[in-house]
C-alpha cells in the first residue's frame, strides 16, 4: 500500500532480539477494575470515535487532516496527554505522551494513521461514508475500522487504567501519521527529528489491518515492503491514424505487453535476474506458526471467485505470500476505446512486494538495469517504497504481547510471522531499532478501503482490552 522515499537509503535488517524481564502474573484485582472500566470507558466514548469518524480525512485534504488532527488532540488533552501536532508537508502527524516522567523516552510506542482512503464508489455504500451508523453490533463507516476505531482502542485503554489505577505506570507516545494511506513520505523524518522522545521504546506495537480467520485474534511478527514504479513506453511523438499509420508504426500498448510477458513467466516466477536475492527462508518456528494456520488454498480462491492462480506453484502458498516479492501490474494506461488512432504512450502500474533483506532502492536499481538491457525504448519510473520489517518469533517481548491478546480477546491468538501487506513498521524498527509486532483489533470482513467498511463493537472492547493488558504486562501488574 504504500511509500516513504526516505526509506530508500536505509539499508534493511532483521531486528535483534531484545531482553526484557516479564512478570506474567497480573494483580487479579487491579485487572479487575481495568477490566470493568473499559467496558464503560467505550461505551462512554463511542461519541468521540463518532466525531472523529465524520471528519472525511482523506489523504489528500489537508483541511480535512488538520481538522482530524486538531479534534484527536483535544480528545487526549483531555485526558491527560501532552500532545503536538507536527506538520510535515501537509501531513499532521499527531504525537502524544503520558505516564511516569513523559519528558524522557517512552517505553512503549502505539502507532496508527487518522487518514483515510477515499469511498469511491459512493453508490457502493449503504449508508453515507462519513456519517457512523451501528448496525447489527458493527459501527459502518469510513476509517471505522482503518484505522480511527483501531487507534482509539488505545486511547480507551488509557482513559480505563487512569480511572481504574489513578495513573499511567509506564511512559507511552502515541504516534498517529497523517497520510500513511499517501506513503508515510515524512514519517522517518519525523521519527528522526523526535528520536530523543521515542528511542529506547521496548516496543513499537501498530493495531491495524483485518484478521485472517473469524474469531480468532492473531499478533504479526512482520511486514513485506513495496516498491512502485510506472513502466512508461513511446513509440511515436503524437497519437496516429490507425489506418493512416497501422501496420508502420506500433501501439504503445502492444509494445508495452511486449515488455511485460519479458519480466514474468507463465509459470509465476519473476524472470529479472537477481529477483529473487535477499530471500530468507523461514525459520523451523516461522514454518510451525504456519502450519497451525491452516491455509486452505482452494477455499481462499473460491473465497474471492478467482479463475486462477499466481506465483510459484512448486513454492507453498503461505510461503509466497510471507517470504517472496512479488510483481503485480495494478494498472494499465493507453488509448481510447472510442478512437480510431494508435496510442503511442502506455503506461503500467507496477507493484512489487519486498521481503527480509531486499530493498526498494536495490529493486529499483535491478529492474532498471534488466530492463535497458532487454527494452532500452522502456523508461522506468520510482513512484515510492517501504522496506520490509521483520521481528524474530522468539524475541522475548513477543510473550507480553501475546499474553495481553490473549487476555483481551478471551481467545488463543494465531501468531503469524509475517503479513503479505505493507505497513511503515520498518521507519521504528530500522530507525530506533525497537521491535515491531502488529495486532489487528478489527475483524475478518472489516472490508478495509472498500465500501461498508466497519468495525464490531466487541472488536473495539476487545482491542481495548488488549492495549489495557500489555500496558499491565510491561508494568508487571
Amino acid at each position: 500500500m504504500h511509500d516513504a522515499c526516505s526509506l530508500l537509503t536505509t539499508p534493511t535488517t532483521v531486528i535483534d532480539s531484545v531482553t526484557l524481564d516479564l512478570v506474567s502474573d497480573r494483580e487479579p484485582d487491579a485487572w479487575s477494575r481495568v477490566e470493568a472500566s473499559v467496558e464503560t470507558i467505550v461505551d462512554d466514548g463511542i461519541d468521540e470515535l463518532f466525531q472523529s469518524l465524520r471528519i472525511p480525512s482523506v489523504s489528500d485534504d489537508p483541511a480535512a487532516l488538520r481538522e482530524s488532527a486538531a479534534h484527536i488532540v483535544s480528545v487526549l488533552e483531555r485526558d491527560g496527554w501532552l500532545t503536538e501536532i507536527a506538520v510535515f508537508d501537509n501531513n499532521p502527524i499527531v504525537m502524544a505522551q503520558i505516564g511516569s516522567s513523559v519528558s524522557n523516552s517512552a517505553d512503549l510506542i502505539f502507532y496508527g494513521h487518522h487518514d483515510v482512503q477515499p469511498v469511491d464508489p459512493l453508490s457502493a455504500w449503504s449508508s453515507p461514508p462519513f456519517e457512523p451508523v451501528i448496525r447489527d453490533g458493527r459501527i459502518y463507516c469510513r476509517g471505522a475500522a482503518d484505522n480511527k476505531g483501531q487507534f482509539f482502542c488505545h486511547i480507551f485503554a488509557v482513559r480505563a487504567l487512569r480511572r481504574a489505577l489513578g495513573a499511567v505506570p509506564i511512559r507511552i507516545a502515541l504516534v498517529l501519521d497523517g497520510q500513511e494511506e499517501a506513503g508515510s513520505r515524512e514519517l522517518p523524518a519525523f521519527v528522526e527529528s523526535r528520536r530523543a522522545r521515542l528511542e529506547g521504546a521496548r516496543l513499537c506495537l501498530t493495531a491495524d489491518g483485518p484478521t485472517r480467520q473469524e474469531k480468532r485474534p492473531e499478533v504479526v511478527f512482520g511486514v513485506r515492503g513495496q516498491l512502485r514504479v510506472r513502466l512508461r513506453i513511446r513509440t511515436a511523438a503524437t497519437d496516429l491514424h490507425s489506418g493512416n499509420w497501422g501496420n508502420l508504426v506500433p501501439s504503445a500498448g502492444w509494445r508495452l505487453a511486449q515488455v511485460l510477458v519479458q519480466l514474468k513467466g507463465n509459470d509465476g516466477r519473476v524472470t529479472v535476474p537477481g529477483f529473487y536475492d535477499g530471500v530468507v527462508a523461514p525459520t523451523q518456528l516461522e514454518r510451525r506458526s504456519m502450519r497451525d494456520m491452516a491455509f486452505d488454498l482452494d477455499e481462499a480462491a473460491r473465497s474471492v471467485g478467482a479463475v486462477s492462480l499466481d506465483g510459484p506453484a512448486d513454492a507453498d502458498p503461505l510461503e509466497r505470500l510471507m517470504f517472496m516479492p512479488t510483481f503485480t501490474v495494478t494498472g494499465i494506461q493507453c488509448g481510447h476505446s472510442e478512437k480510431a488512432t494508435i496510442p503511442t504512450e502506455a503506461v503500467a502500474h507496477i507493484d512489487v512486494r519486498l521481503v527480509a533483506a531486499q530493498d526498494p532502492a536495490a529493486m529499483f536499481a535491478l529492474l532498471q538495469a534488466h530492463l535497458t538491457k532487454i527494452a532500452p525504448d522502456a523508461l522506468l519510473e520510482f513512484a515510492g517504497g517501504y522496506s520490509p520489517s521483520r521481528t524474530p518469533m522468539e524475541t522475548p517481548i513477543a510473550t507480553a504481547v501475546i499474553d495481553a491478546v490473549r487476555t483481551g480477546f478471551r481467545a488463543e491468538p494465531l501468531l503469524v510471522p509475517c503479513s503479505g501487506g505493507t505497513l511503515p513498521d520498518s521507519v521504528f524498527a530500522l530507525k530506533l531499532r525497537v521491535p515491531v509486532l502488529d495486532v489487528p483489533y478489527a475483524g475478518r470482513d472489516q472490508r478495509n478501503h472498500a465500501p461498508n467498511e466497519n468495525m464490531r463493537l466487541d472488536h473495539v472492547r476487545a482491542g481495548s482490552r488488549t492495549s489495557a493488558a500489555l500496558i499491565m504486562q510491561l508494568t508487571g501488574r
